[in-house]
């Protein structure tokens, strides 16, 4: 009920920043973690955490990675995860902040963004994704989790580096509205193009 009461506040503050009508379901959470421990990584960030459904799914990973970091740009949202998940390292900022944090160069990271690109600004949507980029490029073997409301066809967004692909790891149709789950990872099959189209 908390959960759902913050969400509708937050949704009341500044709806553009909320990319759903409801939070993420047990289904989509489920495949997120399931995504981020097939490759284990060892910084694990969750961006644009919001009510956390996202974050309570991905506390088994809590064991397996060294680092957990939640960034969460609304101050009432920050506050509530602070609250419900006091073990975690929550951080009240925006997402064009990420690639400036403190994670020391030869470690692994896997970004799980929940950043509703769809519906923010132009500016904010380059901004973030300019960071998220910077971020993954900078560690060895890192990749950015995104999952989307679009179609199913539709990847997050184009402008990648060479050398990086989006592969579609789940359609969630037990979301409302339907998920799909992408991940950006880089490749060294010469055929992917600046696009990350084949």
């Amino acid at each position: 009920m908390r959960q759902g009461l913050a969400f509708a506040l937050g949704y009341l503050r500044n709806p553009r920043r909320v990319g759903a009508i409801a939070p993420a379901s047990k289904a989509l959470a489920q495949a997120i973690l399931n995504e981020v421990l097939r490759a284990e990584p060892e910084v694990l960030i969750e961006v644009g955490a919001g009510t956390g459904a996202i974050t309570r799914a991905l506390l088994p990973a809590l064991g397996r990675v060294e680092r957990f970091m939640v960034i969460e740009r609304d101050p009432g949202f920050a506050q509530l995860l602070r609250r419900s998940f006091p073990d975690l390292e929550v951080l009240n900022h925006c997402a064009t902040r990420l690639d400036a944090l403190d994670i020391e160069k030869h470690r692994s990271v896997t970004v799980v963004s929940s950043l509703p690109l769809l519906s923010m600004t132009r500016d904010e949507t380059h901004g973030c994704i300019d960071a998220m980029v910077a971020l993954v490029e900078s560690h060895p073997a890192s990749r950015i989790i995104q999952y989307t409301y679009a179609s199913p066809h539709l990847r997050p967004f184009k402008d990648i580096p060479v050398g990086w692909r989006w592969r579609r790891a789940a359609s969630i149709w037990a979301n409302l509205p339907p998920a799909t789950v992408w991940t950006l990872e880089q490749v060294s099959h010469p055929s992917f193009t600046h696009n990350g189209f084949h």
